[in-house]
């Protein structure tokens, strides 16, 4: 008896102890989903990453987009930014770990608010060689910037916000080729950033840090050799057409936003049923 009302007290002081005024979060227009938000996008240069490059900039946020070719950079701010001053990139190679904490602080550095709010992990690589054809080369390169580099990217920027109390977003690209049969480093990347996401959303989230991954399924992207003007229509899949880049950039919007706070470890699968409702396509 004296056990049990032990307990019931030791839980009523837990409850008033953790209880915390929590405000509620409204809808909010989609110009300003982002506003006051700095966002740095890794792979930015291109397809899905500059897609929600853009997104992100209408949405009110102030955009770094990174990659290995300054050139390419530097003409995509020209292309999309308008001569404002809300984009700016920065040359990353994610495969270099070594200098990523001090590229994470340049970045912040690179706006009058100093910080990083929101986390992209887009770049990636695929695979060309089958199975018996693979090279330790193409191997090493795939997983290097698919798994290796989203991982110490992901931590870099966690640092960061950690250090500088930012309850921010990371969000990963990922694949559905994370639910198929993995065969090449492609697939066995998409496998390892899955389950990256349901554990560094465990880890981050107590400092108000919120982990989550996108997954599209075939898009008409430069990396499957889809330009704009082309067909986008796919035979194989069950939705028969590629996914727009546009498209997935407005459902990372959202996720990244205030509005995907109880979104947590989740990975939302856009494939036009590519690997939900068919393992083909």
């Amino acid at each position: 008896m004296f056990k049990t009302a032990k307990k019931i007290i030791r839980n009523m002081i837990m409850i008033f102890k953790e209880e915390k005024k929590v405000p509620i979060p409204n809808p909010i227009n989609a110009p300003e989903l982002l506003k006051d938000k700095v966002a740095l996008i890794t792979g930015g240069s291109g397809g899905i990453g500059l897609a929600m490059a853009e997104s992100f900039l209408k949405s009110g946020a102030k955009v770094i987009i990174a990659g290995t070719n300054e050139e390419k950079l530097r003409s995509c701010c020209e292309k999309i930014g308008g001569g404002g001053y809300n984009l700016s990139y920065i040359v990353i190679d994610v495969k270099d770990v070594q200098t990523m904490p001090e590229k994470v602080k340049t970045a912040a550095a690179m706006f009058p608010e100093n910080r990083i709010d929101i986390l992209v992990n887009s770049a990636g690589v695929v695979s060309h060689s089958d199975f018996l054809d693979m090279s330790e080369q193409e191997y090493d390169s795939i997983m290097d910037i698919n798994a290796k580099g989203t991982f110490f990217m992901s931590q870099a920027v966690a640092k960061y916000m950690i250090e500088n109390r930012i309850k921010g977003h990371i969000l990963n690209v990922t694949s559905s080729s994370a639910l198929r049969p993995a065969w090449t480093p492609y697939q066995m990347s998409k496998w390892a950033v899955r389950g990256l996401t349901l554990g560094a959303a465990d880890k981050l989230l107590p400092y108000g840090i919120v982990v989550n991954a996108i997954a599209p399924g075939p898009t008409a992207t430069p990396m499957l050799d889809k330009n704009e003007g082309d067909s986008i229509y796919h035979p194989t899949t069950p939705a028969k057409r590629y996914a727009m880049p546009s498209e997935i950039a407005a459902l990372a919007t959202f996720m990244v936003s205030d509005m995907g706070d109880m979104i947590v470890g989740d990975t939302f699968y856009m494939t036009g049923g590519s690997g939900t409702v068919t393992l083909h396509g």
